[in-house]
């Protein structure tokens, strides 16, 4: 194996590259997260739509049946 494969040291430019590099990729991934923690939560409007359609739907059909079950004549 070491017939076939030689020891090779990198340039200086190459590992000077390889720095900026690897110093600008945490950079940037450290922006990313900053920017997932500072977005405000996000709220589903068509969730919260339906909940309160459900919550009137629920309180009407109480009132309609308070209301009917005092108008009609129990049998």
């Amino acid at each position: 194996m070491k017939r076939v494969l030689t020891p090779v040291q990198p340039s200086d430019s190459f590992r000077q590259q390889l720095r900026t590099n690897l110093e600008l990729a945490g950079q940037q991934q450290a922006a990313q997260r900053a920017m997932r923690l500072q977005r405000p939560a996000y709220l589903n409007y068509w969730v919260l739509g339906a909940a309160a359609l459900g919550v009137t739907v629920a309180a009407g059909s109480m009132i309609a049946w308070a209301i009917r079950s005092r108008v009609l004549p129990h049998s």
